[in-house]
């Protein structure tokens, strides 16, 4: 007893079981048939994810763990919060999930806490406590009055006290700010485990930032698995023996492995408009190619209500990108300063030494956006203000398959999204042009047509625009013409409002009087 309360892998490799129902039925390569209920022997990864929950614990610090499926993470979260509820008087451990099921099902293995009552029922009597009480969500051992329980969607962590909080799936929950924010002084140690879901979400910026310490931040990949790493798989049609990685992937998408088990942000999540790896090979095109961009730029400026939604410009000369400023206050007047003030100081001197300066201001003037246009109204400036309405139906202009933009789009939005993943796609392919590539994916674009996007290091909001351009998705209304996916649905998949792209995307419109004037007058010294 005294062992197993000290020593938590000792405890899981000498005493606890596990529960694998998919090898039900199964037959080993050897002719043996798998059993379900397998001793718990942690291979070295997992006890790697024990001493570093222990030593969040200890150091009362959050965790963030980005993870494959299937590699025994919740179990081995179960494990160590039940090993603390069995030996250690007052300890309360909390498990949160975006849904109640998930969080406790009885009798179904599935759910967080069942899990958890499967390891209890697998000990020794002697080493149970004496009294235990088990209703829904709510495990006490009233031996020593520890308590182990279970909390769903916008209530995590919002009540009471913990010394563990454990997040399931935290990149999937909704509001997942807000069960952040609420749940900080719920306890001094939250993991929050997850496997992906695109960047555009608060479990991508807790690795991808400053927040937490490297040692915070656990990687549990596939290939940690010995059990995958090495293990093979009889098909049951041919007989053939594969590896489980080869049998595995020929039943998904690519998407969906870079999600479930490749741990990829970038390739996660299926029909996004403008794929992450071009968005990447936007931002390394800037080191390959001298561009000399045109001496007119356009701003796109997004307007948000506050709070969470922000304010948002970002500057565009033909093929740069300009390090976006972003506002969090929800003054509609004063936001029309702030993106006029944001256009004055856009300007540099090319080395042709002609000065480079915004000329446009394209602005979204729908609903919080109305505020904003009457305040720009009222300016005096050189600057061309001009209302976009994305909700306005496309243009006339033709595409390459020679539709036009009112045949493949359902509005305006759409139209201009899917003009911008063009630019992305052209970079793309030169990017690959340049580093030696001569396939289907290369060619050697004008500069001009792709896009190039600022340094990282320009700040947080080069960051959360890069993030966020990878995370709408193009969708198809009931005619078959393109959509982008709405904010209430991003919301469902734990993702934020995409401001920044969102004005990005805003100086792809107008292109009849502003990008065809700054390509007549703009571009007479421009290079690759």
């Amino acid at each position: 007893m005294l062992r197993c309360s000290l020593d938590k892998v000792y405890w899981f490799n000498t005493w606890a079981w596990t529960y694998n129902p998919k090898l039900v039925g199964v037959v080993n390569v050897d002719g043996t048939r798998a059993n379900p209920w397998l001793p718990f022997d942690l291979f070295p990864k997992q006890e790697e994810l024990v001493r570093w929950i222990e030593q969040r614990s200890t150091r009362k610090e959050d965790g963030h763990c980005a993870k494959s499926r299937d590699i025994g993470f919740t179990w081995v979260c179960g494990g160590f919060a039940l090993n603390r509820w069995l030996f250690e008087r007052g300890y309360k451990a909390n498990f949160g999930s975006r849904k109640g099921e998930y969080v406790d099902r009885l009798g179904d293995p599935d759910s967080i806490i069942e899990k958890i009552r499967m390891l209890y029922r697998s000990l020794p009597r002697w080493m149970l406590p004496r009294v235990m009480s088990d209703n829904s969500m709510l495990l006490i051992n009233e031996d020593t009055d520890s308590i182990i329980r279970g909390e769903s969607g916008d209530d995590m962590g919002r009540g009471g006290r913990s010394t563990d909080y454990f997040f399931d799936e935290f990149a999937f929950v909704e509001r997942a700010d807000g069960v952040d924010a609420a749940s900080t002084a719920n306890s001094e140690c939250r993991i929050f485990g997850s496997t992906v879901n695109g960047m555009n979400n608060l479990f991508y910026r807790m690795q991808a930032g400053e927040r937490l310490k490297a040692t915070q931040k656990f990687r549990f990949h596939w290939k940690d698995d010995p059990r995958k790493l090495h293990g093979l798989v009889r098909d049951e049609e041919t007989g053939e023996v594969m590896s489980w990685e080869k049998s595995t992937r020929r039943k998904m998408e690519d998407w969906k492995w870079g999600s479930e088990y490749d741990i990829d942000y970038a390739s996660s999540v299926e029909g996004i408009c403008i794929p992450a790896k071009w968005v990447e090979a936007a931002k390394s095109l800037r080191l390959l190619v001298h561009y000399e961009p045109p001496t007119r730029g356009v701003v796109g400026g997004d307007v948000g209500g506050g709070g969470k939604g922000k304010s948002v410009a970002v500057a565009r000369f033909g093929a740069m990108v300009c390090v976006p400023r972003s506002w969090g206050h929800g003054d509609t007047i004063q936001t029309a300063r702030d993106m006029l003030d944001y256009c004055a100081e856009q300007k540099f001197v090319r080395s042709d030494k002609h000065e480079c300066a915004v000329t446009h201001l394209n602005y979204d003037s729908v609903g919080v956006g109305k505020g904003t246009q009457d305040a720009l109204k009222r300016h005096k400036t050189a600057i061309v203000t001009h209302g976009v309405n994305t909700g306005n139906k496309p243009t006339e202009d033709r595409w390459p398959d020679g539709q036009t933009s009112l045949e493949k789009f359902a509005n305006l939005k759409a139209e201009l999204w899917n003009k911008l993943r063009y630019r992305f796609k052209k970079s793309y392919e030169k990017l690959r042009w340049l580093t030696g590539h001569r396939d289907a994916e290369a060619h050697d674009w004008p500069t001009d047509e792709c896009i190039i996007l600022p340094a990282e290091r320009g700040g947080t909001d080069v960051a959360t625009l890069c993030a966020q351009l990878s995370t709408v998705k193009n969708e198809s209304n009931e005619v078959g013409k393109t959509i982008m996916q709405s904010k209430k649905s991003m919301a469902k998949d734990g993702i934020v409002s995409p401001d920044h792209a969102d004005a990005l995307v805003l100086t792809e419109a107008n292109p009849s009087q502003i990008e065809t004037w700054i390509r007549a007058f703009g571009n007479a010294g421009a290079t690759r």
